[in-house]
């Protein structure tokens, strides 16, 4: 997905602000989008800043830049977006997408509005595939947003000794649900290298995640990590959000703080692709509207 932001005020990307009307939000946007973000609720903010963002101006012969919403805030009737620009990505003149029109989702008409659009395609790919971008871009080289900034919609916890079956099972989720929407810790090395990444994990399991799957085993509750990851865990368990956590069980291990009455996938039964199809199939399952009385 990408956000589409335009505006016919002259100037008006050159300072690091705007201000939409709230009725300009989520236009020439699809039904399934808007139903997703026109709360702006916590989970709707932190998943419209991780994505890719389109900058420019009503008109087809404008300037186009990419970056990322840093902050959004509702103001009565209108919504503030702070932002910044990607300073690895030059700025290129809107006729460059015309090619790409149809395949970014952008209508006929649409350049003629101020409006904030939200598009289910992947921006980067197509901007590669016109030149627009380095490669490094698309598909496993992309640079994620910041990390304390995304909205995942599967976090992974697991001991290191499990990495080869937890990076295949990893593997598989990011082809089917997008990589973005994957919390792995390997795709963000470089933003995981820092002090304090004990506060940041938590807040990722705790707070920005859909859906927590735990690998357990015997090397799970040794680990330091592993420790401060369970801690969250444990939070989500206790405020009774039990859809929000899939346990996955190598060697019928014991940890302290599980019971045995609480479910688990037998990983000893499972390939790693068969279980990825069950992380995928809760993702789902949990994104379904309650039942009716």
């Amino acid at each position: 997905m990408y956000n589409l932001l335009v505006t016919a005020a002259e100037g008006a990307w050159d300072i690091s602000a705007y201000e939409y009307d709230r009725t300009r939000f989520l236009e020439h946007t699809t039904d399934s989008l808007k139903a997703k973000f026109s709360s702006l609720d916590a989970n709707a903010l932190e998943e419209l800043k991780s994505l890719p963002t389109l900058f420019t101006y009503e008109g087809d012969d404008e300037v186009v830049q990419v970056g990322y919403i840093r902050r959004i805030k509702e103001r009565g009737r209108s919504i503030l977006v702070e932002y910044e620009f990607d300073d690895s990505i030059p700025a290129f003149n809107f006729s460059k997408l015309k090619p790409l029109l149809t395949k970014l989702d952008i209508g006929r008409w649409e350049m003629s509005r101020t409006h904030w659009a939200v598009k289910d395609e992947d921006l980067f790919e197509l901007l590669a595939s016109e030149g627009l971008v380095d490669e490094s871009y698309v598909a496993e080289g992309r640079p994620p947003g910041r990390v304390e900034e995304m909205r995942f919609r599967v976090a992974l916890s697991f001991p290191g000794e499990k990495r080869d079956y937890v990076a295949a099972v990893a593997a598989e989720v990011k082809k089917r649900l997008g990589r973005d929407a994957v919390f792995y810790d390997k795709d963000f090395t470089a933003q995981l290298a820092r002090p304090n990444l004990d506060t940041l994990l938590q807040r990722i399991y705790l707070n920005n995640s859909d859906l927590v799957v735990v690998f357990l085993c015997a090397e799970y509750e040794r680990k330091e990590w592993c420790g401060l990851e369970w801690r969250a865990i444990r939070n989500i368990i206790k405020n009774k959000n039990d859809h929000a956590i899939m346990f996955m069980r190598f060697d019928h291990a014991d940890i302290s703080g599980s019971f045995s009455i609480d479910g688990y996938v037998d990983l000893d039964e499972y390939t790693p692709l068969e279980a990825a199809r069950m992380v995928v199939e809760r993702v789902r399952l949990n994104n379904l509207p309650p039942a009716g009385p």
